[in-house]
C-alpha cells in the first residue's frame, strides 16, 4: 500500500493544501456520509492565521458541490502539521497529532464537552503526517486570551470541564488509551529539548521575560521529572492539556449549544485541576485572578464531588493548582520556544502569559510544593 495512506479510510493523508483536492473531499464525505453520485467540484481556501502562534496549519475551505449534494457542510476547516521544521519535529518526538486524531477517532462520542464535528481524521501508519476535517465554528465567538472573558464565561468554562472531567474520574477506561500518555511519561522527550527551547523563548521574549521566571527556567531541568510525577498520581483523569480561552468557541447567542473546546493535542492523563490553572492563569491579569481564582476553584471542586467524585479533597486540589502552575511553565517553555510571536497581538499574548504565568508562580508559592 502507498505510503501515508490511512490504514482505516485507505485515503491519501494531504501534506499540504495542494493534495487536498476535490476529488479527495468527495472520497472523504463520500466515506463518512455514504452518499455515492456526490462531489465536491471545487473549494476555495482561506488561511487561518491572525498572528495567534498557531502550532499547526490551518485552512477554512467552502466547498462547492455538484447536484444533489445536500446535508453536507459548506464550509470545514482542514488541520495540518506545521510547515516549520523546528516546530514540526518538536510534534513529531511527542506524537502530538497523532494523539488529536485518535481522540477524534475513538473518544468523541464518549465525552461530557462539546467539541467540533469530526468529518475526517486520517494518518499515516509510517509517519507522523496527519489531516483533520473539522466543523467550521465561525458562527460562534473565539475566545481570547488577550482580552479575556467575564467571570460568567470563565464559570462556564470551569463547569463543563468539572463535568467531563468527573465522568472520566478514575474511570477503567482510562487504562486502555494507551495512545494517551500519562503525563509523566513525556518528561524524556521534554528534558531532550528543554535546554534549546528555553534558550529560543528567551530570545523571543526579550525585555518581556520576567526576572522570576528567568531564574526558574535557569534550573528547572532537574525539576521537571518531579513536578510532571506530581500530577501523574492517581486520582487521574483525561487532561485536555491547552484548556486556554483561545481553544473555546462560545455560541452566539441564538444557539442552545455550549462552549466548544477544540486542539486537543495535547491531552493526557493526570491531574485535571491542570487545565483550571491553564484557563485561570492566562484569563486574568494578575490582581483580577487573585480575586477570582479560589473561588472559581472551588465551584471546580463542588462539580467534581457533584459528579461523584470522592476521596479528593479541596485542600488536594488546591497543592495540585499550585503544582500545575510550575507544569505549565514547563509546557509553555517547550512549546512557547518554537511558535512565531510575529505580530502584535501574537507579541501582546507571549508578554502576557509571562507576566500572569509569573505572577501566579510567586503567588501561590508553587515552589514550595516540591518540597526541595
Amino acid at each position: 500500500m502507498e505510503a501515508r495512506v490511512d490504514l482505516t479510510s485507505g485515503l491519501k493523508v494531504p501534506r499540504d493544501l495542494t493534495e487536498i483536492t476535490p476529488l479527495w473531499l468527495t472520497q472523504v464525505l463520500d466515506f463518512v456520509h455514504g452518499r455515492p453520485g456526490m462531489s465536491v467540484t471545487g473549494y476555495s481556501a482561506e488561511a487561518i492565521v491572525e498572528g495567534k502562534g498557531f502550532m499547526n496549519r490551518l485552512f477554512r475551505l467552502e466547498l462547492e458541490y455538484g447536484p444533489g449534494s445536500v446535508d453536507l457542510p459548506r464550509t470545514v476547516v482542514a488541520k495540518l502539521p506545521s510547515a516549520d521544521p523546528t516546530l514540526r519535529s518538536v510534534f513529531d518526538r511527542m506524537r502530538q497529532n497523532r494523539r488529536e486524531v485518535m481522540f477524534y477517532r475513538e473518544l468523541v462520542d464518549q465525552i461530557q464537552l462539546p467539541v467540533p464535528v469530526s468529518y475526517h481524521c486520517g494518518m499515516a501508519p509510517d509517519s507522523e503526517d496527519t489531516v483533520l476535517l473539522l466543523e467550521d465554528l465561525s458562527s460562534g465567538r473565539q475566545g481570547n486570551s488577550v482580552t479575556g472573558c467575564s467571570m460568567a464565561e470563565a464559570r462556564a468554562c470551569i463547569g463543563q470541564l468539572a463535568r467531563f472531567q468527573a465522568a472520566w474520574w478514575e474511570s477503567p477506561l482510562l487504562d486502555s488509551l494507551h495512545w494517551m500518555p500519562l503525563r509523566e511519561a513525556e518528561a524524556g522527550a521534554y528534558l531532550e529539548i528543554h535546554d534549546e527551547a528555553w534558550g529560543a523563548l528567551i530570545e523571543k521574549a526579550g525585555c518581556g521575560m520576567p526576572q522570576g521566571l528567568r531564574l526558574l527556567g535557569d534550573r528547572l531541568t532537574p525539576l521537571v521529572r518531579k513536578i510532571k510525577a506530581k500530577l501523574t498520581r492517581l486520582p487521574r483523569t483525561i487532561v485536555h492539556g491547552d484548556y486556554r480561552l483561545d481553544n473555546c468557541f462560545f455560541p452566539d447567542e441564538s444557539a442552545a449549544r455550549q462552549v466548544v473546546a477544540f486542539d486537543w493535542e495535547f491531552c493526557v492523563r493526570g491531574r485535571g485541576v491542570y487545565d483550571v490553572a491553564t484557563f485561570i492563569s492566562e484569563a486574568f491579569p494578575p490582581q483580577k485572578r487573585r480575586e477570582a481564582e479560589m473561588g472559581l476553584l472551588r465551584e471546580y471542586h463542588a462539580v467534581l464531588v457533584d459528579g461523584g467524585v470522592r476521596g479528593y479533597s479541596f485542600q488536594e486540589c488546591l497543592h495540585d493548582y499550585r503544582v500545575s502552575m510550575l507544569e505549565i511553565f514547563v509546557f509553555w517553555v517547550i512549546t512557547g520556544g518554537y511558535c512565531n510571536y510575529e505580530g502584535e497581538r501574537a507579541r501582546a499574548y507571549l508578554i502576557n502569559t509571562l507576566e500572569r504565568l509569573d505572577a501566579a508562580i510567586s503567588d501561590l508559592d508553587s515552589i514550595a510544593t516540591l518540597d526541595l
